[in-house]
């Protein structure tokens, strides 16, 4: 009886530790039980190991696609983190309004130099810095651009094949294609953006820009950014960050690389030495000239930036896939070669106006981006302070979520049989379901925050895809190959050997 007796005056006594004890269990009430009607599984609730551990295994979308199969649409993957399975969603969560911000995913993506935050549209939250990143730069990135720089790719292009043909002549010799892809496609991102590229197919990666790429933007901020708060002891550190990898870093000698190239071409407009297409930084300069407030030195360096870290792996990648699934497939392979050799008689250099016409060459390239999208994890966003619906949920501000390709690529009622390689999807009689299909197609992300190389990218595919079997006659070295592959930020694939055997009527390359 005594305690009951003293509890006013004890309470009266220790009330900074009552008020803590309600401030601590309204802020886990509202952030961790508020989610208790989420499904998913139990450890989930209260740590983000079991997803920490997916992905550092390097199969994060097969435990994704496990556990939506399970549970169904909304997914908890952490304490604070769920996944959205529903194509619906896409528009909800990553629409033009920008409600829902990035996440602290994207911490290890940020790039600091003297002046603080790299405005790398990948990162941005500010959502004025943002929208003029994207503005800036909208008529270099924008498809009519993009196709004034065609006789640029196809320099590059006549340079892979003439190797390729050094390689397998005509006896059908193996050549890692796989390999040269991911040579080809960093050539062709430097050409199109500095007019010129380093020849990567010939001379390699001197300054390991590649294995830089892979290892550091693609497996360490995969990893880290699922538990982001770590990054500030690991890369987030700068000492840490010099013992590791010294200056081969996204902010060490690829920024410099981008300045450089970027300090090399202004020179030659100003000694009025170029020539040729309008390049991706020329668009840039002359805009700046036109209007010094529409975009500083800084902005311009941050876009070409962007172009040579994120505009190689993604596109190399869904070109490897698109190749192994063609050839893999002997009656896809063949209308497709009849689509382009016979019915559209394209001849080299392909335009891309050509090639983007072939209905089946289309459905091609979005049954390989839906199969195997470049990109492996969710694109994380931070639910807005007054909470949102989802699937019907109420999701409360703070919130975690995100949707993963993988995911809604798998969406089992869009896309029966996913893990069959199926172009006819794209081109079924039912138009309505072709719509809901284009609209769950997420490799490229979508809203606001639509990867602005996408329009670089889908050239370079387009272009290429058709290019080779005008060129070539292409098949496996072992029919019963796989793509070997980690997912994690990116996918990069191994294995895909073939033999190429020249096609005489095209005997004259480009």
């Amino acid at each position: 009886m005594a305690i009951f007796t003293n509890t006013p005056s004890w309470l009266l006594g220790h009330w900074p530790l009552l008020v803590l004890g309600i401030i601590v269990t309204s802020v886990l009430a509202k952030r961790y039980l508020a989610l208790r009607n989420i499904p998913g599984p139990f450890i989930a609730s209260l740590t983000r190991l079991p997803r920490v551990i997916a992905v550092l295994g390097g199969r994060p979308h097969e435990w994704d696609l496990k556990l939506h199969r399970k549970y169904g649409h909304l997914v908890r993957m952490g304490p604070d983190l769920v996944s959205v399975g529903d194509p619906a969603a896409i528009n909800v969560i990553y629409n033009a309004s920008d409600k829902f911000q990035k996440s602290p995913f994207y911490v290890p993506f940020m790039i600091y130099d003297e002046e603080g935050l790299l405005p790398d549209p990948l990162v941005l939250s500010d959502k004025t810095m943002h929208t003029r990143m994207k503005k800036n730069a909208y008529s270099a990135y924008s498809m009519g651009s993009m196709l004034q720089l065609e006789p640029l790719v196809d320099a590059v292009t006549a340079r892979l094949f003439k190797s390729l043909d050094e390689i397998s002549g005509t006896a059908g010799h193996a050549c890692d294609l796989g390999q040269w892809l991911r040579l080809y496609v960093t050539d062709v991102i430097f050409a199109v953006t500095f007019g010129e590229d380093m020849d990567f197919m010939q001379k390699g990666d001197p300054i390991g820009m590649m294995s830089m790429l892979e290892y550091i933007a693609g497996d360490y901020v995969a990893i880290v950014g699922q538990i982001p708060w770590l990054h500030k002891f690991l890369l987030g550190n700068g000492l840490v960050t010099s013992l590791v990898v010294g200056r081969n870093s996204p902010d060490g000698a690829v920024l410099d690389l981008a300045r450089a190239q970027v300090a090399r071409f202004r020179e030659k407009v100003s000694a009025q030495e170029v020539s040729g297409p309008c390049t991706f930084v020329q668009r840039l300069l002359e805009q700046q000239q036109k209007d010094p407030s529409s975009i500083t030195d800084r902005e311009l360096i941050t876009h070409a930036f962007g172009n040579i870290t994120a505009g190689a792996d993604t596109t190399a990648i869904a070109m490897r896939t698109i190749i192994f699934n063609v050839v893999k497939h002997p009656d896809i392979y063949h209308r497709l070669c009849r689509e382009i050799r016979d019915e559209a008689k394209l001849s080299l250099p392909v335009s891309y106006a050509d090639a983007n016409a072939l209905r089946y060459l289309d459905a091609v390239i979005k049954e390989a981006l839906r199969i195997h999208p470049p990109n492996g994890v969710m694109y994380g966003r931070t639910v807005p302070a007054e909470g949102a619906t989802i699937c019907g949920q109420y999701i409360p501000g703070g919130v975690e979520v995100g949707i993963s390709p993988w995911v809604v690529h798998y969406d089992l009622e869009l896309f029966p049989e996913p893990e069959k390689f199926q172009p006819e999807r794209w081109l079924a009689d039912d138009s309505s379901l072709v719509a809901r299909r284009r609209r769950a197609l997420f490799a490229f992300s979508a809203g606001s925050h639509t990867c602005l190389g996408k329009n670089i990218s889908l050239m370079e595919i387009t272009k290429l895809v058709a290019s080779f079997l005008v060129r070539y006659d292409i098949a496996l070295d072992d029919p019963g190959a796989t793509l070997a592959f980690k997912c994690r930020w990116f996918t990069p694939q191994k294995g895909l050997v073939v033999t190429l055997v020249g096609r005489e009527s095209q005997e004259e390359v480009l």
